[in-house]
């Protein structure tokens, strides 16, 4: 069979529609490169941002971290320099023994102020000796131990640790309200026991005996002071 030969026209039309094809897929695998292209960096900087976002979430919660890390180290460190201070202040302040009744000679004097009485604690012993908070008194009579009376009431006053040396005193104040009805008690002696002792010395009061009415239950009408007022280089 002959071979049927196409006409011009018809070889240009189909030449034409092939290079249009030819174009068409070139520019589809371009832009397909290119949507690719543009979907991965935007999946790479989605990505990115996601990591960043993270990384960044990370290094805030990090560095969060690391703030309160480094402000518990710093609060930890500050707080152990405090502990540190305050264990040297406790063991500078703790560094002379507990005064003892034994090394303690006992004293009353008046105050200069009415109805007011000094105790005076002097060390008699050898070294420093340190006492804090209130001292125990209790009222006596005339006629010794066996005529007793109340215990004297502490007052609302801070207390503080003293240390003295030899020689050296610190005191107490003590302040009575006296009886005015003529029927009260008199007390010559006052039976004293240091702050955190359990030995009590007894103070003869001479001409500072006071008299105050019989306890009826109600608030004493003696009080004390911390020890505190003292004289010397001791506190």
């Amino acid at each position: 069979m002959r071979a049927k030969k196409m006409p011009a026209l018809a070889l240009i039309a189909a030449a034409a529609g092939l290079s249009l094809t030819a174009c068409g897929s070139s520019d589809g695998s371009s832009a397909s490169a290119n949507t690719s292209a543009s979907t991965t960096a935007s999946s790479s900087t989605t990505g990115g941002t996601s990591t960043t976002g993270g990384t960044s979430t990370g290094g805030q919660g990090s560095t969060s971290g690391f703030s309160s890390s480094g402000s518990t180290g710093s609060t930890g460190s500050t707080g152990s320099s405090k502990g540190s201070e305050l264990s040297a202040k406790t063991q500078s302040s703790t560094s002379s023994s507990m005064c003892k009744t034994d090394h303690l000679a006992f004293s009353a004097s008046a105050s200069g102020t009415k109805n007011e009485i000094v105790l005076n604690l002097k060390n008699t012993g050898s070294k420093k000796c340190s006492m804090h908070g209130f001292p125990g008194v209790q009222l006596v009579g005339p006629d010794g131990l066996g005529d007793t009376g109340p215990d004297a009431a502490r007052t609302d006053a801070s207390a503080s640790t003293v240390t003295i040396g030899p020689g050296e005193e610190t005191r107490f104040l003590l302040r009575y309200i006296p009886d005015t009805s003529g029927s009260g008690k008199k007390y010559t002696r006052l039976d004293v026991t240091p702050p955190n002792e359990k030995v009590s010395e007894i103070v003869n009061l001479n001409d500072l005996a006071f008299t105050i009415a019989a306890s009826s239950g109600n608030a004493p009408d003696v009080y004390v002071d911390p020890v505190g007022y003292h004289v010397g280089s001791g506190k």
